[in-house]
């Protein structure tokens, strides 16, 4: 909370300067203050965007990596890949000579506005699609950040449950608590391995104790952060994404390159569009979800730990989301004829499926 948002204190009346002081309140836990300024929503969206190209690239990595393929192949390969360029630059070129890039660009936009609309409405199981996958994730982000003893400003954590606090050190001291218990002689090699067993059986005991304590919070918090998203997507969003979908055409340059086409974003476009979709989509989700949230939690009359509140201000939180969404997204078009998407985009994708 900043100096300036802190509330005043109240006046002292004169008249009661014999009276004994009363017992202060339990100091409530410390709670953000309740919006961003400009600055750190910028500053969290250029984050939360560079964690997303850095899973995506991770992503393409990773199945470029797995390929095996022989000369032989590649080269018939690149044989075919060259015959289908140029016919359709053949194709290109004769429509293009009639058809300036202005005209192209003006038919991706308005085939576009009429697209994203329905993407982003009601119908069509958009809780199934949407929602739920991206609990999902923020669920197993939130108890991996739990089982750290150190947060993300590299800060020890507040001790609030006793498996906690015994995970913490059982967490700190693994490998030299099997270490020794390793040097110890044992009878046979199964109570040795029943040793061991055990150890990790205690540490994994208390992880899931502890992550059970952590979950009523957590499923409190997610019923606001679900409500906030969707009524980002659903009621912000609709009036700003024919706006949104003209900048991207525009920015992304789709409809100035060879062969392109009115009717569709070709897939050598792909990376410029999804950058510049993805850079607008982030700036809108953080300038509006990181204020409502913040100003729900502390409506709620509920007094949610630290942690919690700072976890979900944290730029994982937004890439996640985004790139769920995006990529339901960018299916959705490519299922619609409008984006052809690239071969090692979908074939990682199906990969991570």
């Amino acid at each position: 909370m900043t100096e300036a948002t802190l509330p005043k204190p109240p006046a002292v009346n004169a008249t009661s300067a014999t009276s004994p002081p009363p017992v202060p309140p339990r100091r409530p836990p410390p709670v953000p203050a309740r919006a961003l300024s400009d600055g750190q929503k910028e500053a969290l969206a250029i984050q939360a965007l560079g964690l997303l190209n850095e899973q995506v690239q991770a992503r393409i990595v990773h199945y470029k990596s797995e390929l095996a393929t022989s000369p032989e192949l590649d080269a018939i390969t690149a044989q075919v890949v060259a015959q289908l360029k140029a016919m359709q630059a053949a194709v290109s070129d004769t429509a293009g000579a009639t058809r300036p890039p202005e005209e192209t660009e003006e038919q991706q936009t308005r085939a576009l506005a009429l697209l994203l609309p329905r993407f982003f409405s009601v119908q069509g199981q958009f809780a199934t699609r949407i929602l739920k996958p991206i609990g999902k994730k923020i669920a197993k982000l939130f108890f991996e950040s739990e089982l750290h003893e150190k947060s993300k400003g590299d800060k020890d954590k507040t001790i609030r449950h006793a498996e906690q606090g015994v995970f913490y050190v059982l967490s700190r001291y693994k490998n030299r608590l099997r270490a020794e218990a390793e040097g110890f002689e044992f009878e046979s090699p199964d109570v040795r391995q029943a040793t061991l067993d055990l150890l990790a059986k205690t540490e994994r005991d208390l992880q899931v104790a502890f992550l059970s304590r952590r979950s009523p919070e957590l499923n409190r918090v997610m019923t606001i952060y679900t409500a906030v998203l969707g009524d980002f997507l659903q009621k912000h969003l609709p009036p700003r994404l024919e706006q949104m979908g003209k900048v991207t055409v525009r920015v992304s340059k789709a409809a100035r390159r060879s062969g392109s086409v009115g009717y569709k974003i070709q897939a050598d476009a792909f990376a410029d569009f999804r950058a510049e979709w993805e850079r607008l989509f982030m700036q809108q989700m953080v300038f509006f979800c990181g204020d409502e949230l913040l100003e729900r939690l502390t409506q709620e009359g509920e007094a949610f730990q630290e942690e919690t509140v700072k976890f979900f201000t944290d730029p994982h939180v937004f890439s996640e989301t985004c790139a769920v969404v995006c990529e339901q997204l960018y299916d959705f078009l490519c299922l619609e004829g409008f984006l052809d998407l690239p071969v090692d985009w979908r074939v990682s994708r199906s990969a991570q499926d």
